[in-house]
């Protein structure tokens, strides 16, 4: 592991209570599982996207549009819906 890094933060006391229930099942430290679910959470943020197999990617330059408008205004063309202004 990487050094670590000392630091201070305030969650509530419903949090801590729980972590705390886990971390005694575990038999961990309550540092190990804030450690495991901040290194979850930023996996999840950084996941990188294939846009080769994006259905929507594959749909670019299919479309012929008629209107110049489309990027402000395609509720209307959606779905038929006029905005209220």
């Amino acid at each position: 592991m990487s050094s670590l890094h000392r630091t201070q933060i305030y969650i509530e006391e419903e949090q801590i209570r729980q972590l705390k229930l886990e971390a005694e099942k575990e038999r961990l430290p309550v540092s190990v599982l804030i450690r495991r679910a901040i290194q979850r959470l930023l996996e999840t943020k950084t996941r990188s996207v294939n846009w080769d197999s994006d259905p929507l990617t594959k749909a670019v330059g299919k479309v012929k549009l008629t209107v110049n408008d489309a990027s402000v205004n395609h509720d209307d063309y959606l779905y038929n819906a006029r905005k209220k202004r």
